[in-house]
């Protein structure tokens, strides 16, 4: 009875070790994941002011129909233009507050999406198009030097997990 309670132990404490250690990996891989979900929404939306000739709100509302982590913020800062509640950077940087609190992003994501609120509510198309262009070049590069820091960090992580898992059953038998 006392071995089957030691086997039981080690398993859960291997398994705990290891489990942590592939939740860490994934929520790096999840940052990863919403950059280039938040890529994705807007060169839809600068496809959208560029050759459908949306208005942002238009815009901000196709993205927001895509499923995905930010539909609701997408979606948030399209109706708030449709109802001409304020202008579109105060209206883009409290939607920004409200939805990106659960996201996995790091503060200068979200620095860098409020820098874009602020290069494109009063502006014409072109404009407007040269701001999501600026936007997703700088998105670019972070996604670029991610996938190749992921790589390493995730790849760690998993180790390091069954690694703390072995070393603890050594200690406890």
């Amino acid at each position: 009875m006392r071995g089957v309670l030691k086997i039981a132990g080690s398993i859960a404490v291997f398994s705990a070790c290891a489990g942590f250690g592939f939740f860490a990996a994934s929520e790096i891989d999840r940052r990863h994941r919403q950059l280039k979900a938040l890529y994705a929404a807007f060169l839809l939306i600068q496809g959208d002011i560029r050759y459908r000739k949306s208005s942002l709100p238009e815009a901000f509302l196709t993205a927001s129909k895509r499923e995905g982590d930010f539909s609701a913020f997408f979606g948030g800062v399209a109706k708030r233009l449709y109802a001409y509640e304020a202008d579109f950077e105060q209206v883009f940087c409290e939607e920004l507050k409200k939805n990106m609190e659960e996201s996995a992003l790091k503060k200068k994501d979200i620095a860098l999406l409020a820098q874009l609120s602020g290069m494109c509510g009063k502006m014409d198309e072109t404009l407007q198009t040269t701001a999501f262009d600026w936007y997703l070049s700088q998105a670019e590069k972070e996604i670029d030097l991610l996938s190749t820091e992921n790589a390493q960090k995730i790849a760690l992580l998993k180790r390091m997990g069954i690694l703390a898992g072995i070393f603890l059953l050594v200690l406890l038998l």
